[in-house]
């Protein structure tokens, strides 16, 4: 997969907010075929004004401020933007050679189909991080979704509608699990890139082991990032979903709506996969950092 746009609602680094998005986006920036495009923000983890803020902070302090983002809408109320009209222009422009990353609402998304009605058909694939076929456990915990059900109406398009749909579900991504412990091995003293994770992400492994019973946390949006780039690390696992703008109001796939058969991609190895993300991160082209 060569270029990419990632529609996020990137909070790493701030405390008590997900550190994954900003994960996804190193992972990305470690692939040598992978050219990101821009990076769209998006209401989720945080409100639009948070999100966006801290994702152009993240990207002056890696020294990526060529990688061009675009601030989208704040809710589903006017979905209309300047990230919309980036996504809806850019896919047209490079017809079926970009792929969409979303790992947070999917408001920009409809956003560009308000710009382009053909925007569904322009992009080479939609990777999305969200969505439920069930009860969704972390640490003995029921987790709520929270991606999809934050513009229920977007989501429901984006996944009846769009070209080469995949989703990865809460519950597929659950074996993405990063242990403090075999995270510091890996990174620690693999350079200026491994220490700053290791910092930075002491206040996520501590987060998640107040909140979630676990000394390590799940790397949501990255499994859907490895989708696009690494797809052979998944087994396609095509599923027929049912969805409607009611079940997406809870994050549920299986609603009773229009059936659709899309991939719900499951990790075949979760060392595998680990070995691959440290090895992304690590290779990342990003500018000398600090902890």
């Amino acid at each position: 997969m060569g270029a990419i746009i990632l529609d996020c609602d990137n909070t790493m680094g701030l405390p008590g907010r997900d550190a994954d998005d900003g994960l996804a986006l190193l992972y990305l920036l470690g692939c040598p075929d992978v050219e990101v495009l821009g990076v769209t923000t998006t209401h989720g983890n945080a409100p639009l004004e948070l999100v966006d803020e801290n994702t152009r902070r993240l990207l002056r302090a890696w020294g990526r401020e060529d990688i061009p983002c675009y601030r989208g809408a704040p809710g589903p109320e006017d979905r209309r933007s300047e990230a919309a009209e980036f996504l809806a222009h850019t896919l047209r422009a490079r017809e079926g050679e970009v792929a969409v990353l979303a790992t947070g609402a999917q408001t920009n998304l409809l956003g560009a189909a308000e710009y382009d009605p053909a925007f569904w058909d322009h992009a080479a694939a939609f990777s999305l991080m969200g969505g439920l076929t069930g009860p969704l456990l972390v640490g003995g915990k029921a987790m709520g979704e929270l991606n999809f059900s934050c513009d229920p109406r977007a989501s429901l398009a984006v996944v009846t509608r769009g070209k080469d749909v995949a989703v990865c579900t809460g519950a597929h991504c659950l074996p993405a699990y990063f242990g403090r412990a075999e995270t510091a091995e890996a990174l620690s003293g693999s350079g200026p890139v491994g220490d700053y994770l290791v910092q930075t992400l002491r206040y996520w492994f501590d987060h998640n082991r107040e909140h979630w019973n676990q000394d390590g946390f799940v790397n949501w949006d990255t499994v859907a990032a490895a989708w696009l780039v690494q797809p052979e690390l998944f087994d396609v696992n095509p599923t027929v979903i049912t969805p409607t703008e009611a079940s997406m109001a809870r994050g549920m796939l299986l609603g009773g709506g229009h059936p659709r058969t899309v991939p719900l991609p499951v990790l075949r190895d979760a060392d595998a996969f680990r070995a691959q993300v440290f090895a992304r991160w690590k290779a990342a082209r990003i500018a000398p950092v600090r902890p």
